[in-house]
């Protein structure tokens, strides 16, 4: 016959191994817990002395529109005011540093118009960076894209673009937050749409192609095939 245990040590032996299997639970799950992924950041500040507006004489941009950050591939500013035109084209070049924020964001509640706060964030270093380095025509500027639209910018009626030549507008190199930027809508910036004064940065009309432009398109293009066919059809019967 096996030792009979009293209460007492049943208690005790059974609230060790309660604590042995507590504490291998905590083992576990502190094994699998992932670790915080560290990664570049950019805070843009627009609660400052100069206010976002649609227009020049206002009003001021509403709360939850989209401001995004990040560069136009393979454009150059030139290119990049001709093609302000054409947003949906504009959109497929451009690289977004994160996911950007919104005006009213940071600004407490109730949301401010034409005012934000807000960090984006992207890894930069290898080996799986979730944002790609502009490589030339690009230049290692930050970029600005924002909108009268919570959605997309082929949605919104008003955009601005600008960047800056200030060194603090230059792309996090690191993922350690050392190379972390703040940039502000006070600073010195270059308006490519849009534009700026001591009091605010406002938006522009995005210009609507006219009927006629569109047709023309359209014509040539059925000339294009027109003759296309032609030559085809010339090269079959010879």
């Amino acid at each position: 016959m096996g030792e009979q245990l009293s209460p007492g040590k049943f208690r005790s032996l059974t609230n060790m191994k309660n604590s042995a299997r507590i504490s291998s639970m905590v083992a576990l799950c502190l094994a699998f817990t992932p670790v915080g992924v560290e990664a570049g950041t950019v805070t843009f500040d627009g609660a400052g002395n100069r206010p976002l507006l649609l227009a020049i004489s206002g009003p001021p941009v509403p709360v939850g529109d989209r401001i995004t950050v990040g560069y136009f591939a393979g454009l150059t500013d030139a290119q990049i005011e001709a093609d302000q035109v054409d947003p949906a084209f504009l959109e497929s070049t451009f690289v977004a540093f994160g996911l950007g924020g919104a005006v009213g964001e940071g600004t407490g509640e109730p949301p401010v118009a034409g005012r934000f706060t807000f960090s984006t964030s992207a890894t930069v270093e290898p080996p799986s960076p979730t944002f790609d380095a502009p490589s030339p025509p690009n230049n290692e500027q930050i970029y600005i894209w924002a909108f009268d639209s919570s959605n997309s910018p082929t949605d919104a009626a008003h955009q601005a673009i600008f960047t800056s030549t200030l060194p603090a507008w230059r792309w996090p190199t690191t993922d350690d937050g050392l190379t972390d930027k703040s940039i502000s809508l006070d600073d010195s910036l270059s308006m490519l749409v849009g534009g700026s004064s001591p009091e605010a940065v406002f938006m522009a009309v995005i210009p609507e192609v006219p009927p006629w432009v569109l047709l023309g398109f359209g014509m040539i293009g059925l000339l294009l095939r027109g003759v296309q066919g032609r030559t085809n059809g010339g090269r079959s019967g010879s």
